[in-house]
């Protein structure tokens, strides 16, 4: 009877817990759709509230801060910022999300130039962004045992007319997004259990610009 009794303890102390999570879950997201509605919500929070409405909600990292170590120490250079990080079937994506409007002179490779308001304002180029996410996210992943799971990175254009992307096969318009994780699931290289543990690896790695303030870092 004891065992019994304990066992429906733990059960009901399971669905208790899986009840609260839900009712959490069900008020974040009603809390960010209110945002959304009263446009509230910044351009890079729009790509986030998009990728949490899908089926990758538990498997979303956004706007954290991942250690990049000095060549040949494991002591940390700095903290490169990432927009998201999305593990998938197929491998882990790194979106860079690029949400600068008016006309965009991307003429140089390394530097980009923003007109708006007939003012110039250089800003580093998009892919270059995108390749210190990519190699933080690469190192993480090593570092944890996973180097050889497929990565992707890419630049998620927020405002489609922000410039024509013909010609780049490492950039998209945010209107693409959900086909590019659709594709990349379809290779469906990592089980549930090997997502679960990369998840992990993330979630400890990750650092808020807050904590990080925070603790000096």
């Amino acid at each position: 009877m004891d065992f019994i009794r304990i066992l429906i303890i733990v059960a009901a102390a399971a669905i208790a817990a899986i009840v609260i999570a839900a009712l959490i879950s069900a008020f974040y997201h009603n809390q960010r759709n209110r945002a959304r509605k009263k446009n509230k919500l910044s351009p890079k929070h729009e790509l986030e509230a998009f990728l949490l409405d899908t089926n990758y909600r538990k498997n979303v990292f956004s706007r954290l801060y991942f250690p990049v170590p000095n060549e040949g120490s494991v002591r940390t250079h700095h903290f490169q910022r990432v927009d998201e990080v999305v593990v998938t079937k197929g491998g882990v994506l790194v979106l860079t999300a690029f949400d600068k409007t008016g006309r965009i002179d991307n003429s140089r490779d390394d530097v980009w130039v923003q007109i708006k308001d007939d003012e110039r304002f250089e800003l580093e180029s998009p892919t270059i962004t995108a390749d210190k996410c990519k190699q933080a996210i690469q190192g993480v992943l090593k570092r944890a045992g996973y180097g050889k799971v497929p990565l992707y990175s890419t630049v998620v254009f927020i405002y489609d007319e922000a410039i024509p992307l013909a010609g780049y096969d490492n950039m998209i318009y945010m209107s693409e997004t959900e086909k590019l994780i659709h594709d990349i699931n379809k290779s469906s290289k990592l089980g549930t259990v090997e997502q679960f543990y990369i998840c992990r690896a993330l979630k400890n790695a990750g650092m808020t610009r807050e904590k990080i303030i925070k603790n000096k870092l």
